[in-house]
């Protein structure tokens, strides 16, 4: 009987953890799918503007799109989509928090590495103090040529840019990009039921 009882337990934890995986490949999925559509989104919007008055009508893009983008994503799907950079153009919104800034570590180790953007992400599932659980999925947010007419090192960015972004971000600390580094993550928090 004892062997019995023990074969049931052993089956019943299995099975949890098999629900807690399953559960947490399907929160994977729609994680990637949520940060997918926001950086194309995003990435879209950055391309037409760039194209429709240059890198100082960009900024208004990064100023005021990309967190209303992020926003209505956010309350669409249920989580808190954001983007955070390895130095903060926005002290205020795009600071990395503990779960975040491991995130962008582990990014940058796998860009010294060789490793491919497209194919790098993080995830992970935490328990909080008071037992509740939460999700977190970031993809990282590579620097490409077209963003050192903001992020570039001071010969990149023309003076009309450098104003705008003075204007704009006093604190800046997003400059000195080069092409292929780790500028930021998008990352993403969900709670999980």
């Amino acid at each position: 009987m004892k062997l019995h009882t023990k074969l049931c337990a052993l089956c019943l934890l299995s099975l949890s953890v098999l629900q807690a995986q399953a559960q947490d490949s399907d929160m994977l999925i729609l994680s990637r799918s949520i940060s997918q559509a926001m950086l194309k989104e995003l990435g879209q919007k950055l391309q037409s503007a760039m194209a429709d008055g240059g890198a100082v009508n960009a900024i208004g893009v990064c100023n005021t799109q990309a967190p209303e983008i992020a926003g209505r994503v956010s309350a669409q799907n249920q989580v808190k989509l954001s983007r955070v950079g390895t130095r903060a153009r926005n002290p205020v919104m795009g600071v990395p928090n503990d779960w975040q800034a491991k995130a962008l570590a582990q990014f940058d180790a796998g860009l010294a590495r060789g490793d491919k953007p497209a194919d790098m992400e993080f995830s992970e599932t935490v328990v909080k103090p008071d037992g509740s659980k939460e999700f977190h999925f970031a993809k990282p947010i590579v620097l490409q040529p077209m963003c050192v007419a903001c992020h570039g090192g001071p010969e990149q960015i023309s003076p009309e840019v450098k104003s705008k972004l003075s204007e704009l971000y006093p604190n800046d600390k997003a400059v000195n990009y080069q092409p292929g580094q780790l500028r930021g993550a998008v990352v993403l928090s969900r709670s999980v039921p």
